[in-house]
């Protein structure tokens, strides 16, 4: 289940990509409170980090099925890669 949520995640977030005017309405956004929008991906890497160890200590207890704590770590990730990649492009003039 958790990788078909990592995956279903990665195809929305290239379908978003694709779309100029989303990431434009985004980029102005996150523009507008910078300080406000980091609270997202610092809440989503402690999070990664949590499911990481929840996934480790799962797989220690012998609990096979731990291994989907760390698609759901990369899924947080990958979320928080496509912020920076939103505010690191350049700013539109038009």
């Amino acid at each position: 289940m958790s990788v078909a949520l990592l995956v279903l995640t990665a195809a929305g977030i290239v379908w978003r990509a694709r779309n100029k005017r989303w990431v434009h309405n985004a980029q102005l956004a996150l523009n507008a409170q910078p300080r406000l929008s980091l609270i997202l991906p610092v809440f989503l890497v402690l999070g990664a980090a949590v499911t990481v160890f929840l996934g480790v200590g799962s797989l220690e207890a012998g609990f096979t099925p731990g291994f989907g704590f760390f698609a759901l770590a990369l899924d947080a990730l990958l979320i928080v890669g496509f912020t920076v990649w939103i505010a690191r492009r350049p700013f539109p003039m038009d």
